[in-house]
């Protein structure tokens, strides 16, 4: 399955449909067709031809998703940079893709001027609607014919989040990409008539999800940074049907005191991952989006994203029964999609047993660029190794309990971090919290509990842990509690706990008793 072939495809029946809706522009399908074999053609004539990956240094919006289509297209490879990493780390990033072409917007270009990215200077273009030299390139550029491959041929290397350390370059296949776009599209009902608002970093393999609209001949809105008003301006805007977003963006278009002035009665569906919502939250977002239905999903940038869905009826019940065990979840497995839970000999766990969740579907990667040896281990016996902590019940569902490396083992007993936060954040004067492990002489690693209250708000240490003795065992609860103004995050709202165990997880004595 080659995406070039499906989008030409698309193209050529939709080609007098709006494609894109843009503060500076709206293309039809045909004109937003002919800019991306254009952006081909400019990245073959600099060297970026079939199999050479190049890299993309831009905040959303339709030049960089003609640019990341344009490398669909020629064969060329794009590699999506977090522009949010200091150049060390982005040069790090293009260096160890072997890029040698840069597509840059124009508030990055000077970024080429510090030493660690001078080696691009040369092959940097800026992208932009106030370069004149960029669009007569463009126009004068011969659109680039299409590369014809397999669908195990390499499409897209997205660099890992890092929040579980150094990132890593995830080789996803024009199938991945496809496939995962199609069965995202089954499960949620999307539809050609959507318009589609990406809210995620495009750097992000949440971004992803947006494919399906694509493939569909839909209409995309693309939001370049996110801010509550910003999102809710688009939708009302743009009347958008569709949008991907975090629990975290969610929380703060409700918090937002101007949100209600917009008009939002065009949304038919919110998705949503990364973690599940707390019901409190739930609740006030179905009250706020009357109109739209909530899906959320499981998944890695290692499986092109999405593994798993919860629907709307399931949000719903769990609501109107209170039961924290189905909000809680992720959902079951996409259509295409096998599953299982294994324990630390491989063997598989019963119904509600948790262990690794391992996965074999048409998504998973090809592979970690420049990383035999680590796609070996995670690759094994043709099931990917996700690394994470879980358990499927009676009915199918998947919780999602830690990552393995997140698994807090205290006085030999095993204590998931997500089990101490669903308490912790039931407390009123809490509004965010995460749980690590801190190491400890005497029990190996302390439960320890960062927190964030709401303003205003007055907490002890003990009085917290008091609140979680009384609704889990007491080994559970935080043996410690800091106090932090806010919790260090990804792109895309996902608590970094690797920053949290370098700032809070320093090997000492005993942590003291309560």
């Amino acid at each position: 399955m080659n995406l070039a072939r499906l989008l030409n495809e698309t193209a050529r029946v939709h080609a007098g449909r709006t494609a894109l809706l843009d503060a500076e522009t709206t293309l039809t399908w045909s004109q937003w067709f002919d800019r991306m074999r254009r952006v081909a053609g400019l990245l073959a004539a600099a060297g970026a031809g079939p199999g050479v990956r190049f890299g993309l240094l831009m905040k959303n919006g339709f030049r960089q998703a003609e640019s990341i289509w344009a490398g669909h297209w020629g064969g060329a490879v794009p590699v999506p940079v977090n522009w949010r990493l200091a150049p060390r780390e982005i040069a790090d990033i293009l260096d160890d893709a072997g890029c040698a072409v840069v597509i840059v917007d124009p508030e990055f270009a000077k970024l080429f001027d510090e030493p660690s990215l001078a080696a691009w200077r040369a092959g940097r273009i800026v992208a932009a609607a106030d370069q004149g030299d960029y669009e007569a390139l463009l126009a004068a550029s011969a659109p680039a014919p299409i590369h014809d491959c397999a669908e195990d041929t390499e499409a897209i290397v997205l660099y890992t989040g890092g929040t579980t350390g150094r990132s890593k370059g995830v080789r996803l296949s024009h199938g991945n990409l496809a496939w995962n776009a199609m069965q995202v599209g089954l499960a949620l009902g999307i539809r050609r008539s959507d318009v589609t608002l990406t809210v995620a970093p495009m750097f992000h393999a949440a971004a992803l999800c947006s494919n399906v609209t694509t493939l569909l001949g839909g209409t995309h809105a693309y939001l370049r940074q996110f801010s509550p008003q910003n999102m809710l301006e688009a939708v009302e805007r743009w009347r958008i049907r569709f949008t991907t977003v975090v629990p975290t963006m969610l929380k703060m278009v409700l918090d937002d005191p101007g949100a209600a002035r917009f008009d939002r009665s065009s949304l038919r569906v919110i998705f949503y991952g990364s973690s599940p919502m707390p019901a409190s939250w739930m609740r006030s977002a179905i009250g706020f989006f009357p109109d739209a239905e909530f899906h959320q999903a499981y998944g890695l940038t290692e499986t092109a994203p999405i593994l798993t869905i919860l629907g709307d009826d399931e949000h719903r019940a769990g609501i109107a029964a209170d039961d924290a065990a189905i909000l809680g979840s992720a959902g079951r497995p996409l259509v295409g999609v096998e599953m299982r839970i294994v324990d630390d000999s491989g063997a598989e766990c019963a119904a509600g047993q948790p262990g690794e969740v391992r996965v074999r579907a048409p998504g998973v990667m090809l592979g970690y660029h420049n990383r035999p040896a680590e796609t070996a281990e995670a690759l094994r016996d043709g099931w990917l190794r996700t690394g994470d902590v879980g358990a499927i019940d009676d009915s199918g569902r998947l919780t999602i309990l830690d990552r393995k490396k997140d698994l807090i083992i205290t006085g030999g007993e095993n204590v998931y971090s997500v089990d101490v936060e669903a308490v912790l954040a039931r407390h009123p004067a809490v509004a965010e919290v995460a749980v690590i492990g801190v190491p400890d002489a005497t029990l190996g690693e302390a439960v320890t509990a960062i927190v964030v209250l709401r303003p205003g708000a007055t907490l002890t240490g003990e009085e917290l842990s008091a609140h979680c003795r009384a609704s889990i065992g007491a080994y559970k609860a935080p043996r410690q509690v800091r106090f932090v103004e806010a919790l260090p995050r990804t792109a895309v709202g996902k608590v970094r706990k690797s920053t949290l165990r370098e700032d809070w997880g320093k090997a000492g004595g005993e942590v003291p008793r309560r």
